[in-house]
C-alpha cells in the first residue's frame, strides 16, 4: 500500500492526492487527514495511522509518499519506523523551520478553505523532527521540479543524491506539475520494494 502525506495548508482531498489515487489504482493509496501545521500532533497521528495500517495489512509493504512538508514528515517517520518499506519525496521541505516562518499567524487551508493558526510554538516544533539524511536507511526516490518557487531544487538534488535516486523535471512548480510524468517512476519504485 501507499500512504500519501500532504503538505502544509493542504489536505487529503487535494488535487495531487486525488491524481495519485486514480493513477496508481488498483494499488491502495491511503491519504490521511492530519493537521500539518501542528508538528507534534501530525507525527503522533501519522505514527498511529501507519502502525494501524501495518498491523491490519499483515505487514504488507508500505511506501510513504510525502509532498513538501509531508516529505519532511515522511523522512522522520521512515527513519523511526522499521516497517516502512520505502519513501518518495516530492519537492520536499528541507528546512521548514526557515521556509515556513513567513506563515506564522492565521492561514487559510488551500484545500478545505478552513482557517487555522500556525503559531510560533508550532513553528519552533518543526526543528524537533529534522532528521539527517544519513540516518535514513529506507530506499528513497526524490522527485523535484526545477521551477519550484519555494525549494531550491539544486540544493535538494545535492542533499539527497548520495542516499537515493533523484529525478529532476524541467519547469514545473512547488505543486509538482509532473505527477502524470512521475507515475511510471512511482509505480516502478513501489514494485521493487520488499
Amino acid at each position: 500500500m501507499i500512504v500519501y502525506l500532504h503538505g502544509f495548508s493542504s489536505g487529503a482531498a487535494s488535487q495531487k492526492a486525488n491524481a495519485l489515487q486514480k493513477a496508481l489504482a488498483p494499488t491502495l493509496v491511503i491519504v490521511p487527514e492530519y493537521p500539518s501545521h501542528r508538528p507534534h500532533d501530525s507525527i503522533a497521528m501519522l505514527t498511529e495511522c501507519l502502525r494501524t495500517q501495518s498491523t491490519q495489512s499483515d505487514r504488507q509493504k508500505i511506501l510513504l509518499v510525502g509532498s513538501s512538508l509531508g516529505g519532511y514528515y515522511a523522512q522522520y517517520l521512515a527513519a523511526r519506523l522499521d516497517f516502512i518499506s520505502g519513501v518518495i519525496l516530492i519537492n520536499p521541505a528541507l528546512q521548514p523551520q526557515l521556509t515556513l516562518k513567513p506563515y506564522i499567524g492565521q492561514q487559510t487551508n488551500q484545500v478545505t478553505r478552513e482557517l487555522f493558526e500556525f503559531s510560533q510554538k508550532d513553528f519552533l516544533e518543526l526543528a524537533e523532527f529534522d532528521v539527517p539524511v544519513n540516518k535514513i536507511s529506507t530506499p528513497m526516490l526524490v522527485l523535484l521540479d526545477e521551477g519550484d518557487e519555494l525549494i531550491d531544487y539544486q540544493y535538494a538534488a545535492h542533499h539527497y543524491n548520495d542516499i537515493g535516486r533523484v529525478i529532476v523535471y524541467p519547469g514545473g512548480s512547488h505543486w509538482f506539475d509532473h505527477v502524470p510524468d512521475a507515475i511510471p517512476e512511482i509505480r516502478a519504485f513501489y514494485e521493487i520494494l520488499e
